[in-house]
């Protein structure tokens, strides 16, 4: 594994941490100028991502996630995995399932997984990225556009933080490096997995790179 993974996908923080065994949860810290969800965006923020008519990167137009967005279109309508949730997501632009994910179902096919699970999230490699302790061992090689660590900011839980690692390393892995000027959403049944086993208080939605940078 590189000592430097630096990627700008599309991360929820741009924390980072000291290696787990050598410090204790108390001793982690982010630097000042990096706020937690900094790069998890405010929920409020749909409608300016909206309102275009192109489709996306996954062929979804935003009228089409709008309506899923708006519940006029049901989960049960739109997922195809069965993993797809509408109880933790916060943006219009997550209501997308994996098998509408042109990496996600990539990932799928090159090994043929796709012929044994239905949902990315039962991939043996994502079973073993988002595990607690690969997320801890993974943050300190996470790079922020400074080329500073990530570091657990203090009061910032736990699950906030490694929910931001998680979102890093899973784009990574579906994407491979994008840089940081561009962003790809993760689908819907990776945002439930994530927020429900990392779960806390506070949960913003997704938006693109260059919109958090207006």
């Amino acid at each position: 594994m590189s000592t430097d993974v630096s990627d700008s996908s599309m991360s929820d923080s741009s924390q980072s941490c000291h290696e787990p065994s050598e410090a204790s949860e108390e001793e982690l810290e982010v630097v000042t100028e990096f706020q937690p969800y900094s790069d998890e965006p405010l929920a409020d923020g749909d409608a300016d991502y909206v309102g275009e008519d192109e489709a996306d990167q996954d062929g979804l137009t935003p009228e089409i996630l709008e309506a899923r967005y708006e519940r006029r279109l049901t989960v049960h309508e739109w997922c195809k995995c069965k993993y797809c949730s509408e109880e933790n997501l916060a943006d219009a632009l997550e209501f997308r399932c994996c098998h509408e994910v042109t990496n996600a179902v990539g990932k799928l096919v090159f090994d043929g997984s796709i012929e044994r699970i239905s949902c990315v999230t039962e991939h043996e490699d994502y079973v073993a990225l988002t595990n607690r302790t690969v997320l801890l061992q993974v943050a300190p090689l996470l790079k922020d556009r400074n080329g500073r660590s990530y570091r657990r900011r203090t009061g910032v839980s736990e699950a906030e933080f490694l929910r931001a690692v998680a979102y890093r390393w899973l784009i990574r892995w579906l994407c491979g490096y994008l840089g940081w000027d561009n962003s790809r959403p993760l689908p819907a049944c990776v945002y439930h997995y994530l927020r429900t086993k990392f779960s806390s208080h506070q949960t913003r939605g997704y938006v693109p790179s260059q919109a958090r940078e207006q």
